[in-house]
């Protein structure tokens, strides 16, 4: 008995099964791709919507860059 050597023979998978485990696969990637890019796309929008539009030259930024309540950005307050 110590003298055999058991290999294992790995079962083969019958192609309909195959095709199945992959389609599930790609479907859950593909969910977890989109709930991904939807989170991106919130995101970004979530950071426009924090613009403010600078008093003196019009241009717009964002609104952690304004000091205090200042409705002036940076680049005017540098120039006075």
């Amino acid at each position: 008995m110590k003298n055999e050597i058991n290999i294992p023979v790995p079962k083969e998978e019958d192609i309909t099964a195959l095709n199945k485990r992959r389609d599930n696969y790609a479907v859950t990637r593909d969910l977890q791709a989109l709930e991904f890019n939807d989170a991106i796309i919130k995101r970004l929008q979530a950071e426009a919507r924090h613009l403010i539009k600078c008093d003196k030259c019009g241009k717009e930024f964002p609104s952690e860059t304004a000091t205090g309540t200042s409705l002036t950005c940076p680049e005017c307050i540098d120039q006075a």
